[in-house]
C-alpha cells in the first residue's frame, strides 16, 4: 500500500493571474498517459478547494497534448468550495476555468438543504442547480420542498428560481412564475402551516410562504381555507434599506369566513385588516418620520385574527409623527386619524409642538422650561354611540412654562417651582372661543441618607411634595375636554412619604434588591373629601436574580376599604420551570384614568357622580403564566386570565395552553388550546401549527 503526495504548480495564463498550487494525495495510485487515478480513495486540496472521494482520476494532458487540469471523482464524494460542502454521486472539475459539475448533488446553507440532478460550480463561487429542490429535511424523501427546473445561488447565498412549485409530500400546493430569497435571512419563518379548530366550526387550514427575499425586501403570501365556510388570503411585505434608516412593513388580510367570537359565529361574512408601518430617519439621526395605519372591518377582527407574525403592534391606530431634534430645541408634528368607525378617539389634524432647550437665567441657578403647542383637535365618537355622545372639535393653542431652582446641601434637596398654563380654544361648550389660564406651584423636599453595612447598603429617603393650582380663569365646564391636559381646577395637594432602598452585596443588580415606598395624600381647601388624609399607598419590590416580588397597595381611609392592589410574583425556579402570577384588585372608588396621580376629577366632581359613571369599575383579576420543560424536546406554556367581582357582569375564566416541540430537522410543532368566553358558548378552540425555525 503506497501513499503518493504530489505538489503541482500550474502556470495558467491568461486564464489565471497567478499560479495555482494544489496537493494530490492518492492511495495506491496508478499513472498512465498523463492520468493519475485510484480506486482506494484520496484527497485533492488547494487554498480554495478540497475534493475527497473513493474513485479519483486526475488528468493533466489532453488528447492532442494540450494542457488540461481536470478531476473526475466518484464514490463517497465530498467537495468543500467557497464556504459550502457538496456531496453527490460524481464530480467533474476543471482547475483552469475553476468550474465543475456535481451530479445528483446536495449542499446546505444555514437550515436549508439544496440539491439537484446537476450542480454547476461557477468561478465566482456561485452555483446553479438543475431540476432542483430546496428543503429543510435531511431525509432523502423530504416532506416539504421547493421545486424548480433551474435555481441560481449567488456567492452571497441569495436564491433565484423560475417556474417554481411548492410541494408537500410531493403534492404541489401552489405555483409561482419566479421566486427569490435570501437563504441567510432566518429571523422569520419562511414557511408555516397552521390548523385551527374552533368549537362549532369546521377546521381552518392556514399556509404561509415567503415568496421573495433579497437584500432589502421580503414578500409573503398566506392562504387559509375552512371547508363549507370560507377562504382568506394575506399579503405581507418587509422592506429595510441597506443602511437600516428606512423601514416599511405592510400586512393586508381579507377573507369571507366565520369567526368563533363574532356576534353571529354561524354566518360567514367578509373581514379585512390592512396594517402598515413606515419609519425613516436622516443620516445625522436627528430627524425621523414614523407613520402607521390600521384599518379593520370590525372591532373583533384584531382578536379573532390573532397572529404574532401578522401583528405590527399598531394598536388600531393611524398616526403620523415627525421629530426634529437640535442642540437647542425639539420640534414635532403629530397626526392622529380615525379610520375605523367603531372607534372613538381624539383626532389630531394635526398637532405641532416646539420645545426649546432648558436654560438657566443668568447666574441665578433658576432653570426655565417652555413648551408651545398648536393643534386642531376633533373628538369623534364610535358610530353606534354618536347620538348619545356627539362629536366636538376646536383649534387649540397652548403654552406651558416653568421656573424652578434646586437647592442642595448634605443630601438635602429643596426645589421650589412655579409655572403657567395658558390655553386658547377656537370653540367651546359655550359656542364661542374661550381662554384658559392657571398658575401652578410646587415645592419638593427630599433628604437622602445612606449607610453601609458588611452585607448591604441602605438608602433612606424621606420626601414631601406640595402641588398647587390656582382657580382657572374659565370654569371647568366651559372648554371642551379632549384629554387630561384640558382638566384644570383649584388644587392643594401634599404627598408625604419615605422610601427605603436596600442593595445586597451577595446579589448585585442594576436596581435595588428591596424597594419600600410608603406615602400618603393630603388635600386642603377641598370639599370633596371629608378627611384631610383620605388615601395612603405603598409600592414594594423584592428583586433577586431568579425571582421578583412586586406589589402596589392603596388604602382608602375615607371609605375604609382597599382601594387597589397589584401583587405579582415572577420566579425562574430552574431551567425547566418558570412562572409568573399577578393579582389585581380595583375598588369602585379607584377611578379608571390615564394618570392615577392626577386628582383633578376628585376636586371637580362629587364622589357620588363619579360612582355612577364608567370611571367607577371595581373588579378582580388573576393573571398567571407558566412554562415547563416536560421533556427534552417538549415545552408547555400555560396562560390563565380569571376575572370576578365586576358589578352585575358574570365571572369569566380564560386559559391558553401551548405545547411546543421540534420535529424533523427545523420544524416546530405548536399545539394550542384556548378557552375564552364567546357567543353561543363556542368557548373552545384548538390550533395545530407547523413552522420552520432555526434550530
Amino acid at each position: 500500500m503506497r501513499l503518493l503526495p504530489l505538489l503541482l504548480l500550474l502556470f495558467i495564463s491568461p486564464l489565471a493571474a497567478a499560479p495555482q498550487q494544489f496537493t494530490i494525495n492518492l492511495k495506491d495510485p496508478q499513472y498512465r498517459d498523463g492520468t493519475i487515478s485510484t480506486d482506494q480513495g484520496g484527497v485533492i486540496t488547494s487554498p480554495e478547494l478540497r475534493i475527497q472521494a473513493r474513485h479519483i482520476v486526475y488528468i493533466n494532458r489532453g488528447e492532442k497534448g494540450e494542457a488540461v487540469h481536470r478531476v473526475i471523482a466518484e464514490g463517497e464524494l465530498m467537495v468543500d468550495r467557497g464556504g459550502h460542502t457538496y456531496v453527490g454521486r460524481r464530480l467533474e472539475y476543471d482547475f483552469i476555468t475553476k468550474t465543475g459539475i456535481v451530479y445528483d448533488g446536495v449542499t446546505a446553507i444555514d437550515l436549508w438543504f439544496l440539491g439537484g440532478e446537476k450542480i454547476r460550480l461557477n468561478p465566482d463561487k456561485s452555483f446553479y442547480l438543475y431540476n432542483a429542490f430546496v428543503t429543510t429535511s435531511e431525509n432523502q424523501k423530504a416532506d416539504w420542498k421547493i421545486h424548480s427546473r433551474t435555481v441560481e445561488i449567488t456567492k452571497k447565498n441569495q436564491l433565484a428560481a423560475k417556474n417554481v412549485t411548492f410541494r408537500f409530500f410531493e403534492t404541489p400546493i401552489f405555483w409561482l412564475p419566479s421566486f427569490k430569497s435570501n437563504l441567510k435571512t432566518v429571523t422569520d419563518s419562511p414557511v408555516r402551516y397552521r390548523l385551527d379548530w374552533d368549537k362549532g366550526l369546521s377546521p381552518k387550514l392556514d399556509m404561509r410562504y415567503r415568496i421573495y427575499s433579497w437584500e432589502k425586501l421580503a414578500l409573503f403570501l398566506r392562504f387559509n381555507v375552512r371547508p363549507s365556510k370560507g377562504v382568506g388570503a394575506a399579503f405581507e411585505s418587509d422592506y429595510h434599506s441597506l443602511n437600516r434608516r428606512t423601514q416599511f412593513l405592510t400586512r393586508s388580510y381579507v377573507d369571507h369566513d366565520a369567526f368563533y367570537r363574532d356576534t353571529n359565529s354561524d354566518r360567514p361574512r367578509t373581514h379585512y385588516r390592512l396594517q402598515g408601518l413606515y419609519k425613516v430617519q436622516n443620516e445625522k439621526g436627528n430627524t425621523h418620520l414614523h407613520a402607521t395605519y390600521d384599518w379593520l372591518s370590525d372591532k373583533n377582527m384584531q382578536t379573532d385574527f390573532n397572529d404574532d407574525q401578522f401583528e405590527l403592534k399598531t394598536a388600531k391606530e393611524t398616526v403620523l409623527e415627525m421629530r426634529n431634534t437640535q442642540d437647542w430645541m425639539i420640534f414635532g408634528i403629530n397626526g392622529r386619524f380615525r379610520v375605523n368607525t367603531f372607534q372613538g378617539m381624539k383626532q389630531e389634524l394635526p398637532e405641532t409642538f416646539w420645545t426649546p432647550k432648558s436654560f438657566q437665567l443668568g447666574e441665578s441657578g433658576i432653570i426655565s422650561q417652555n413648551r408651545l403647542k398648536v393643534a386642531y383637535l376633533d373628538y369623534v365618537s364610535a358610530t353606534d354611540i354618536e347620538a348619545s355622545v356627539p362629536d366636538f372639535n376646536a383649534a387649540r393653542l397652548s403654552t406651558h412654562n416653568e421656573l424652578y431652582r434646586p437647592f442642595t446641601r448634605s443630601g438635602f434637596t429643596l426645589t421650589p417651582l412655579i409655572g403657567f398654563n395658558g390655553i386658547f380654544y377656537g370653540d367651546s361648550q359655550l359656542d364661542h372661543p374661550v381662554g384658559q389660564a392657571v398658575l401652578t406651584y410646587q415645592l419638593l423636599l427630599d433628604l437622602m441618607l445612606k449607610r453601609n453595612y458588611p452585607r448591604a447598603c441602605h438608602h433612606l429617603q424621606p420626601y414631601a411634595v406640595y402641588q398647587g393650582l390656582t382657580h382657572p380663569t374659565t370654569s371647568p365646564d366651559s372648554p371642551y375636554i379632549f384629554s387630561i391636559q384640558d382638566g384644570f381646577n383649584r388644587l392643594n395637594l401634599l404627598k408625604t412619604g419615605v422610601r427605603n432602598l436596600f442593595y445586597f452585596k451577595s446579589a448585585p443588580l442594576f436596581e435595588p434588591n428591596i424597594i419600600a415606598d410608603l406615602y400618603a395624600y393630603s388635600f386642603f381647601a377641598d370639599s370633596t373629601f371629608k378627611k384631610t388624609v383620605p388615601k395612603i399607598q405603598g409600592d414594594f419590590t423584592w428583586n433577586f436574580p431568579s425571582w421578583r416580588f412586586q406589589s402596589r397597595l392603596g388604602w382608602n381611609i375615607e371609605e375604609q376599604l382597599l382601594d387597589y392592589a397589584n401583587i405579582a410574583l415572577a420566579w425562574t425556579i430552574n431551567e425547566n420551570f418558570a412562572f409568573k402570577t399577578e393579582y389585581r384588585h380595583r375598588s369602585r372608588f379607584y377611578w379608571r384614568r390615564d394618570d392615577p396621580n392626577n386628582f383633578i376629577m376628585e376636586v371637580s366632581r362629587d364622589i357620588s357622580d363619579l360612582l355612577k359613571s364608567p370611571l367607577s369599575d371595581g373588579r378582580n383579576t388573576l393573571l398567571s403564566q407558566l412554562q415547563i420543560k416536560i421533556a427534552p424536546q417538549w415545552i408547555a406554556r400555560i396562560e390563565s386570565h380569571i376575572g370576578w367581582g365586576r358589578g352585575k357582569e358574570p365571572n369569566y375564566n380564560e386559559v391558553k395552553v401551548d405545547l411546543i416541540t421540534m420535529i424533523s430537522t427545523s420544524w416546530r410543532l405548536r399545539i394550542t388550546f384556548v378557552h375564552a368566553p364567546a357567543p353561543k358558548k363556542k368557548n373552545d378552540r384548538f390550533a395545530f401549527g407547523l413552522s420552520l425555525v432555526k434550530n
